[in-house]
């Protein structure tokens, strides 16, 4: 999934399995097994059914669609590595809020897709 950094540009749409179905654009990071993809920490809607399911979707990045699971990263050595990744992409740091009134982007919660087999 690297390679499709700077090749597409804005966010993938992401549709969760499940109903009610669901999309919700996203900003992301490829990386060679997988995407990254950020959030609030507000408990907001989509997070929310992917803690609530195992994690099944798919995400469709340009004009291909890709059948994934979501896995949240808990581990904050990790999880902060790959936010700097995300924020990088849109141009902060970790210490920087995402837009007025949102929380630092460090404080964010991040979820990485895998293909599912």
């Amino acid at each position: 999934f690297s390679q499709l950094n700077g090749v597409i540009q804005g966010p993938l749409m992401m549709k969760q399995a499940g109903f009610p179905p669901f999309v919700s654009y996203l900003s992301w990071v490829g990386m060679p097994d997988g995407v990254i993809t950020a959030t609030r920490p507000d408990n907001g809607r989509w997070a929310r059914r992917v803690r609530e399911s195992n994690g099944d979707g798919w995400l469709r990045i340009g004009d291909a669609t890709y059948t994934m699971r979501a896995t949240e990263i808990v581990d904050d050595e990790q999880r902060l590595a790959m936010m700097e990744l995300w924020a990088a992409k849109a141009g902060r740091t970790l210490d920087e809020p995402l837009y007025e009134g949102s929380e630092p982007l460090r404080d964010w919660k991040v979820f990485f897709w895998t293909p599912r087999s």
